[in-house]
């Protein structure tokens, strides 16, 4: 159960690789309203004696009512993770990339029904560069997406298909 120091937590970020922008989110600057409610740090459970899943140490970004998003890092390079406090060793690897991390966040903003328009907004806050591929992705398979291991099946494959690309263009 390893979690990265609290005050540690930002260079650590800076360290890893990650955007201003996200940077910015995880120390508390609302740089876009659209995240206010749901990708906003500073994380609160993780430093306040809740557990966290065994592996590589946590650096985590921010929380989400009783569930943290955070990351590590691996052998295989960035995992970024999401797990409820009441079940850390149930963690979920959400993405391997920032960009395939955002595809996870505005899905679930879009799940939200913010308007295409918000959507593109704060999308440019934080240079998420898949956000068309996301909507139009979503809209073609709207009608299959009804149930809830559906969507996780097809969120999977959009985000898998967002890191192997942001990887290949990673300078």
């Amino acid at each position: 159960m390893a979690v990265i120091g609290e005050h540690l937590r930002m260079p650590e970020l800076q360290r890893l690789g990650l955007s201003a922008p996200l940077m910015q989110l995880a120390a508390g600057q609302c740089i876009h309203e659209a995240f206010r409610d749901s990708c906003l740090g500073p994380p609160f459970y993780a430093y306040r004696g809740a557990g966290v899943p065994e592996g590589p140490t946590l650096v985590p970004l921010w929380d989400h009512g009783s569930r943290v998003c955070g990351l590590r890092e691996t052998a295989g390079g960035l995992e970024f993770i999401e797990f409820s406090i009441e079940d850390p060793a149930g963690f979920e690897r959400v993405a391997g990339t920032e960009q395939g991390f955002w595809a996870t966040r505005f899905d679930f903003l879009y799940e939200c029904e913010l308007p295409d328009e918000t959507l593109r907004e704060a999308a440019a806050r934080v240079g998420f560069r898949f956000l068309e591929r996301h909507l139009a992705q979503r809209e073609a398979a709207e009608e299959q997406l009804g149930g809830f291991s559906s969507h996780r099946a097809w969120l999977r494959e959009l985000v898998a298909g967002i890191d192997r690309d942001a990887a290949g263009t990673a300078a």
